[in-house]
């Protein structure tokens, strides 16, 4: 289910997108909207959305990127690469680039650059939000588009659209995409 849509344009370059299940509380969502419109607000600040558009370019990493709202997202209460969320799976050593704990759950937060389509790592963002006990809401930062991937928001929201059908819920209560 879409519940709130921001496509960029020419007087909006960061995309926003929410996604969530149809019978997620009012109380849940609204805490978790609130964090998300907080988020989306700080970056389309004109300072922020120049930082970002410099910061993305052929080459550059995810953790560039991550350094322009490191200091914000650890204030609204953030954990840095938070350990001990995959301690029961085979995969202990995964740990998201930010969580934060809220009343029913917990929101991971994930930083795509240039392997977001190409290798599949929105739905490894995904995967890894679906298995996590302690998360319940992904908040998925990708590129507008990359080089060998034009539209890549779209293929993103287009493709976590797929698990918010009532038919075909994934162990996720909602998706905030933002799109830089």
């Amino acid at each position: 289910m879409r519940h709130d849509i921001s496509l960029p344009s020419e007087s909006n370059t960061i995309g926003y997108v929410r996604l969530h299940k149809h019978n997620l509380s009012k109380k849940e969502l609204l805490e978790v909207t609130k964090i998300s419109d907080n988020f989306y607000n700080y970056l389309c600040r004109n300072d922020i959305k120049l930082k970002l558009n410099n910061m993305n370019k052929t080459g550059a990493g995810s953790q560039v990127i991550q350094e322009i709202f490191i200091d914000h997202l650890t204030g609204i209460g953030f954990k840095d690469e938070k350990k001990g969320l995959f301690n029961d799976y085979q995969t202990p050593g995964l740990r998201p680039d930010y969580y934060m704990e809220i009343k029913n759950g917990g929101i991971i937060l994930e930083v795509e650059r240039g392997k977001t389509i190409r290798n599949n790592m929105d739905l490894l963002d995904i995967w890894k939000c679906h298995i996590c006990k302690e998360a319940n809401h992904l908040f998925l930062v990708v590129p507008l588009s990359v080089s060998h991937t034009p539209n890549c928001f779209n293929y993103v929201f287009k493709r976590a659209e797929a698990f918010f059908n009532k038919d075909n819920y994934v162990n996720i209560d909602s998706i905030s995409i933002f799109g830089y």
